[in-house]
């Protein structure tokens, strides 16, 4: 088993066990909160009121957010939609300019910090239960810390489960080949000119040995001659990621893409010649020794 896929193994158990920790903490950050929900609604009994449902109403409205990049996802505050009135309020407020200096600093000063008119706690009158306050802040946790970080961490095991199955699935390949349709020089540099469709793609596109027929056949079958590099698949294996492209809604075949600035001498270990015989490339290619 290579040293890339044992670290593949490490990094899903070093996983796994963030998940299960982050579902053990969103465990405990529920079962607190609930508990205080029934302590504030117990010590209420006597007044009638309850903490729950029964008081939502149209003020509802989302204080925050999921965003979602890379895979990463992350809690962030919403700002506060604003009616037509508040909006013509603002703008007039901007366009006045009248006022000394002095004047603004000392009304800001003056000015008590404002209140989100969203928070649900305010919901429930100005007297609010120490316990109910704690509820609110097991749950808001939850939701604004933990479960983001939940949900990052489910799809990292996603995405780790699917590179490990797919270096399992490759783990006897030997050899990968970069096809030129330009003669290298010789010998060989460290970096070999890449191809306009390398650019183009942000990574280098190689192929095993069953599938360099394949390829030629289908991007480049009127080439008269051709340039194989061959390289250790050991040599380049953690800077590979098998990708397949969809075909009519189906998993294509896996190919390898190199994910590194270049390729050249250090990675490539034979450069061969190949002519394009008279019944075409598959006879050039097939039952040639060289490629394993």
């Amino acid at each position: 088993m290579s040293d890339h896929l044992d670290q593949l193994y490490l990094t899903y158990l070093d996983t796994v066990d963030t998940y299960q920790s982050l579902r053990a903490s969103l465990a405990t950050h529920f079962s607190a909160g609930f508990l205080s929900l029934a302590q504030a609604n117990y010590n209420s009994t006597n007044g009638g009121r309850r903490y729950g449902a029964d008081f939502y109403d149209e003020r509802m409205t989302a204080i925050r957010g999921v965003e979602v990049g890379g895979g990463v996802f992350e809690c962030k505050p919403l700002e506060p939609e604003m009616k037509e009135e508040e909006e013509q309020r603002e703008g007039i407020k901007d366009t006045d300019q009248e006022g000394s200096e002095l004047d603004t600093i000392e009304k800001s000063e003056e000015q008590a910090p404002t209140l989100d008119p969203r928070d649900p706690i305010r919901w429930f009158g100005i007297l609010v239960p120490p316990a109910l306050r704690q509820a609110q802040s097991e749950f808001t946790l939850s939701a604004q810390t933990i479960i983001p970080q939940l949900a990052t961490t489910i799809s990292k095991l996603a995405t780790l489960s699917s590179e490990i199955e797919s270096h399992r699935s490759h783990a006897g390949t030997k050899y990968l080949y970069k096809i030129l349709t330009i003669a290298p020089p010789s010998p060989l540099p460290e970096a070999v000119g890449l191809s306009p469709l390398d650019i183009s793609d942000g990574f280098i596109h190689l192929c095993t040995a069953t599938q360099t027929v394949g390829v030629i056949e289908r991007v480049m079958p009127d080439s008269e001659k051709l340039w194989l590099l061959k390289i250790p698949y050991n040599k380049v294996e953690k800077g590979i990621k098998w990708e397949s492209i969809a075909q009519r809604g189906e998993r294509g075949k896996e190919f390898p893409h190199m994910f590194v600035e270049k390729l050249g001498s250090n990675e490539v270990e034979e450069v061969r010649e190949v002519i394009r015989l008279e019944k075409g490339w598959r006879e050039s290619l097939e039952g040639m020794e060289w490629l394993e």
